[in-house]
């Protein structure tokens, strides 16, 4: 696995600059004289592989020689998990000089809101998909997010091929992306809110996997994981690789008056898209040009990316809050209409989202997550509006919970994990939106638009005191 220090110079900020090198665009002037105003060049941030060990963690049934964890709230908390989220990582390679091997994988639809695999390329960029309505059932069998119900066969079996996506995709395939680049965990599969209860496979179980060799041979089992290499649950090497930000490289940023202003003595009032790691990581550098790379986003000049194992049907908005605003915060919003279950979504027509979540986060440091709430955890009026208090337990109001239609997500003790426990990021995720919705964070063409946007769906935070919200009454 390939992890790089990032340089985060000059050339990134002129790459947002001269992208449409030949257009006319009264940004670009403004880019280039501003980056040469901004003493960042030859700048070094390290992002460190860190493990999540397996071996002897995982939960008894419910993981093979090839399928590792789960990983979910209950465990393994890094790489910001999502509290309704279950999933499953690989560690493995694909036989050398086989590039029409391909893995064959069976298995059930789960009871669950909603299914997906994913593939991912080096670093944990992900690189191909399906997700539950896509797939076609085996013959004789249903798909229950199609059919909208779990009675009777619900079989489906899958291809992982080798190399590119191509132009004209086959039906039920996932692309692992270029041989060179393939991720040493290149594989997860994923559930989000089982409907059974302790079984977090949502009674469907694991699914089975088979390596398909050119000249026709089948591998299965235990004989399928030594040929792919991957570590079975006694083995040491059971590990997933996530990157985070090292301490050291973190503090020294913090050192820099600029970036220390905006992120320990800023009241953030407005939500940040995700569209690029590097404008994150910006403001740890240079929060002058993380607004010019924003603006450069904005304007077409630097395009969505994702990473970090990411799930290519979520997309979220961040805000970071700081207790020396407040020690109690307030946010108030339209909840989109969201299914119950994933049989559901036989009628999409019904639902804006597929899932919702609301969670606080600790920093890239630690990559932990403190709290997260879910659409079916909220309070809700008949017209679907929420109030959700963020605080530390400590200074959580004695009305701040479901009977006074208020529900509470803890801030955490330990604020941002890396020494300043005032601080906390709240991530609010958006799955799969339905087209027509229009007020999702995945309609936000850029950063800046987010408002705009999501309008009565993207709340505002409010700062104010235990005693204050106390006062409301219940």
């Amino acid at each position: 696995m390939k992890y790089h220090s990032i340089y985060m110079g000059f050339s990134i900020a002129l790459a947002c600059a001269t992208t449409a090198a030949n257009a006319e665009s009264p940004f670009q002037h403004d880019f280039q004289s501003m980056v040469e105003q901004l003493p960042i060049a030859d700048q070094k941030v390290s992002m460190t592989p860190r493990p999540i060990v397996f071996r002897g963690k995982e939960t008894p049934g419910q993981h093979d020689c090839l399928w590792m964890g789960p990983v979910y709230a209950g465990a393994f908390n890094i790489a910001y998990p999502d509290g309704g989220a279950v999933y499953w990582a690989t560690a493995f390679s694909m036989p050398e000089n086989t590039p029409g091997a391909y893995l064959e994988i069976a298995g059930s639809f789960p009871q669950a809101r909603y299914m997906s695999l994913h593939s991912y390329t080096e670093g944990g960029a992900p690189y191909d998909h399906i997700m539950d309505v896509d797939i076609q059932p085996d013959a004789g069998s249903e798909n229950p997010y199609l059919s909208g119900s779990y009675d009777g066969a619900m079989r489906y079996t899958l291809r992982v091929m080798q190399g590119a996506t191509p132009d004209v995709r086959a039906p039920n395939t996932v692309y692992f992306g270029p041989a060179d680049k393939m991720d040493r965990s290149p594989l997860m599969i994923r559930h989000y809110i089982p409907e059974t209860g302790d079984d977090l496979t949502g009674g469907a179980g694991l699914p089975s996997v088979t390596l398909v060799m050119p000249d026709g041979t089948r591998l299965s089992g235990q004989a399928a994981c030594d040929a792919l290499g991957s570590p079975g649950p006694d083995d040491p090497k059971r590990v997933l690789f996530s990157p985070a930000l090292a301490q050291a490289d973190f503090d020294q940023m913090l050192e820099k008056p600029e970036v220390s202003k905006n992120y320990l003595h800023t009241k953030k009032e407005d939500w940040d898209v995700f569209w690029d790691p590097r404008i994150n990581l910006m403001a740890f550098m240079s929060p002058k040009l993380q607004e010019v790379m924003k603006t450069a986003a904005r304007v077409g000049f630097l395009p969505k990316t994702s990473g970090f194992y990411a799930n290519l049907d979520n997309q979220y908005v961040s805000i970071t809050l700081n207790e020396d605003f407040g020690k109690v915060v307030v946010i108030e919003a339209q909840l989109p209409r969201i299914p119950d279950r994933g049989a559901d979504m036989a009628q999409p027509e019904n639902y804006d989202l597929r899932y919702w979540s609301l969670c606080s986060n600790e920093s890239l440091v630690t990559t932990r997550f403190s709290d997260c709430l879910y659409d079916s955890d909220i309070a809700l009026t008949d017209d679907r509006r929420y109030k959700i208090v963020v605080s530390k337990a400590a200074n959580r109001p004695i009305n701040a919970r479901k009977e006074c239609g208020v529900s509470w997500l803890d801030w955490g003790d330990a604020g941002d994990g890396a020494g300043h426990p005032q601080i906390t990021a709240l991530l609010l995720r958006n799955m799969a939106p339905n087209p027509n919705f229009g007020a999702a964070v995945q309609d936000i063409a850029g950063p800046g638009l987010e408002a705009a946007t999501m309008g009565p769906y993207l709340p505002k935070p409010i700062y104010t005191t235990k005693a204050a919200f106390e006062g409301r009454g219940c």
